[in-house]
Parts: structure tokens; C-alpha cells; sequence
């Protein structure tokens, strides 16, 4: 991460790469970018050139016109069937979420497309589609259901680490 500035460092580039587009210095406007990956995380993000499209867009998502979509690797066999999470997910001042009671309401799609073994461990690949977009909603709900996303340093339990390593060396959402 560029100079320790973990929040800034997409739009500093935008800025410098297109100077003459005002939304990418406006703050109010989140510089342009329409939502945000987990830092260890990879995907398209989504930008904005101008107010006008920054406006259109923010209702496009807000309608679920635009949709966000991850392949996701996790630990354990995810039942077939399961093609729905729905728990609240709750931001907790430690920076972490937590899914179920409190919170607001967030709705995670699902297709489990495999089940593979590496080693001693099993894990499942799941496509995955985000209808609400709460702060770790994916990351929160597979490791509430018991199926935590592999290499996640926040929501997997320290001791699959280890064994996370043979699979990679970061977070499976993609």
C-alpha cells in the first residue's frame, strides 16, 4: 500500500491519471467511485467520470440494475441447496461485522459450483451475488454460516491459517 494510505490510494491515481474530471477531487461524492473492495480482495471497481453518470449510477445500484458478482472459495462443503443468506450484518466499532440479530438487513445469492479437497483441507467454490452491500457482507455471512471465506484474517479461525497457506497466500474473493 502507497505511503501507508490505504483509503486514498485508488482515488490518488484517478486524480493524477484524469486531471480534468472535478467528481474524482469531490470527497462528497466519494471521488467518483461507485463502492469499494475489501483491501485483500480483487475485482473491477466501478468509477464514475462525471457528476452526471456518478447521479444515474448511485440509482442504478440502488434498483439492483447493476450487479456485483464474486466467485468465492470457503472453507468446508457448503450444502447444494443453500442459495440464500439473509442475516443483518452489524458494524462493530472494532472495525469488524457481525451477522445475525442486530443490524442492518442484507441478502447474499449464492450457486455452490464445486467441492474440492486440498491436503486435509475441504473447501467449496460458490458464486456469489451481493443484492445489499453492507461493509464485509460476504466475508461476514459465509463465516457466519461456518463456511469462512479461505486466507480471511478477520472471519477465519486462526488455526485454518496455517492450512490456508497450501491453498494461497491471501483472501479467496474474487
Amino acid at each position: 500500500v502507497f505511503n501507508c494510505n490505504v483509503d486514498l490510494q485508488l482515488s490518488s491515481w484517478l486524480q493524477a491519471t484524469w486531471v480534468h474530471m472535478p467528481i474524482l477531487k469531490d470527497q462528497s461524492h466519494s471521488f467518483g467511485l461507485m463502492h469499494r473492495l475489501d483491501v485483500p480482495s480483487s475485482g473491477l471497481i466501478l468509477t464514475a467520470k462525471s457528476f452526471q453518470a456518478y447521479l444515474n449510477m448511485r440509482v442504478q445500484l440502488a434498483a439492483g440494475l447493476i450487479g456485483r458478482e464474486y466467485t468465492v472459495f470457503c472453507h468446508g462443503w457448503v450444502v447444494p441447496t443453500l442459495d440464500e443468506i439473509t442475516n443483518s450484518v452489524y458494524w462493530r466499532e472494532s472495525g469488524q461485522t457481525s451477522a445475525g440479530g442486530q443490524g442492518k438487513p442484507s441478502l447474499t445469492h449464492l450457486t455452490v459450483l464445486s467441492h474440492l479437497w486440498k491436503g486435509q483441507v475441504a473447501v467449496s467454490v460458490a458464486d456469489v451475488r451481493i443484492m445489499t452491500g453492507r461493509h464485509h457482507q460476504i466475508r461476514d455471512h459465509f463465516s457466519h454460516i461456518g463456511h469462512p471465506v479461505i486466507c480471511d484474517v478477520i472471519y477465519a479461525a486462526s488455526n485454518t491459517l496455517l492450512d490456508d497457506c497450501i491453498l494461497c497466500n491471501r483472501n479467496c474473493l474474487h
